[in-house]
């Protein structure tokens, strides 16, 4: 993150937390992330790991880290390892996690420009989440 825009987004967190709180935060994030999808559109991915080459892309363009897919049958849902999420200090809980919520959104995007995309389906992120892997559960709810 450049220097310049550090104190602003700081400050940012802490207001929209102490106006907001973590309920309306998080709604807020989420929006963030669809519009961030809808910004950075993906290509229609024929195959999980195209998709996942694809994401990356479009992370990395952004300094927005890296994402690993894995499918659980099982559990009929995808799960999303999301490594190196840009930090807003000790912001979030856990801390250096306040732009975790905008994860939930962006793959959600980026999930319905999909062939075959189902609006049922959500992203969410997992507990046990720490401050260097987000991981998020992309299925019903």
């Amino acid at each position: 993150m450049q220097t310049q825009w550090r104190s602003f987004l700081r400050a940012l967190a802490e207001e929209v937390d102490s106006s907001a709180g973590p309920s309306a935060r998080d709604a807020l994030l989420r929006g963030v992330g669809h519009r961030m999808a809808r910004m950075m559109p993906l290509p229609p991915a024929s195959s999980m790991e195209t998709l996942e080459l694809e994401m990356n892309d479009a992370l990395s363009s952004t300094d927005w880290g890296r994402v690993r897919l894995d499918l659980q049958e099982s559990d009929r849902c995808l799960v999303l390892t999301h490594t190196a999420l840009p930090r807003i200090g000790s912001a979030g809980d856990p801390p250096g996690t306040w732009l975790a919520a905008v994860l939930e959104g962006l793959y959600e995007g980026w999930m319905a420009q999909q062939p075959g995309s189902e609006s049922s389906l959500s992203a969410r992120i997992q507990p046990g989440t720490g401050s260097e892997t987000v991981t998020l559960r992309y299925g019903r709810v």
